[in-house]
């Protein structure tokens, strides 16, 4: 994705959550991005495309700056590499606050609970099972990704209206998602504390 598309992706992103839909107009999203109406031509099919775009291409920013993260700690422990993951992508919303109310207002989809399915926090959640770190039901993994992604969302919005600070919210989150994953309550509190690696996002 070259500036001018990164630009585009960025505006249509703040638009698209402070409207809740796809209905904006080429005049103002030329307006937010800062570009010419035309350059938006050579670069904007459609509001629906763009959409699917802009949503897709995070999806993917998200899951490899979350890994790169959470490879940085340096730590193997799958419920060590869910906090960190679960921590950073808290932050990211007071960070980044129109990418977080993007995720917020969009998150709980179809297909974001698929690319959680497939995607690096369910294989930490299997490397847990197997190594005797968490205490679920076999074939509750439809149900764990739901919980995971909502309380991820839920930490990020508390973040987004000032309810919490980012670092409260994310610990909490973190503690929530390792106790309902069977990780003793003191351990689960530990865990979430411990100090996250010192890398940020970069997008």
């Amino acid at each position: 994705m070259n500036a001018t598309q990164r630009r585009i992706s960025a505006a249509a992103m703040k638009l698209f959550a402070e409207r809740g839909s796809t209905d904006l107009t080429i005049s103002e999203l030329a307006a937010e991005a800062g570009i010419a109406r035309g350059t938006l031509y050579r670069n904007v099919d459609s509001m629906d495309e763009l959409f699917d775009q802009v949503r897709a291409q995070l999806a993917i920013d998200v899951h490899t700056a979350n890994v790169r993260a959470m490879d940085a700690h340096g730590d193997l422990d799958p419920p060590l590499r869910l906090a960190v993951g679960t921590r950073m992508l808290v932050r990211l919303a007071h960070e980044n606050p129109a990418m977080g109310r993007f995720i917020v207002r969009y998150g709980l989809t179809d297909e974001s609970l698929r690319e959680v399915m497939g995607g690096p926090p369910m294989q930490d959640v299997a490397a847990g099972i197997e190594a005797g770190r968490y205490n679920v039901t076999p074939g509750m993994e439809p149900g764990i990704a739901s919980m995971l992604l909502g309380t991820v969302i839920s930490a990020m919005w508390m973040v987004l209206e000032g309810h919490q600070a980012w670092r409260e919210a994310g610990c909490a989150a973190a503690e929530l998602a390792l106790c309902a994953l069977g990780v003793p309550r003191d351990e689960a509190r530990d865990i979430a504390a411990r100090p996250l690696p010192a890398i940020s996002f970069d997008f």
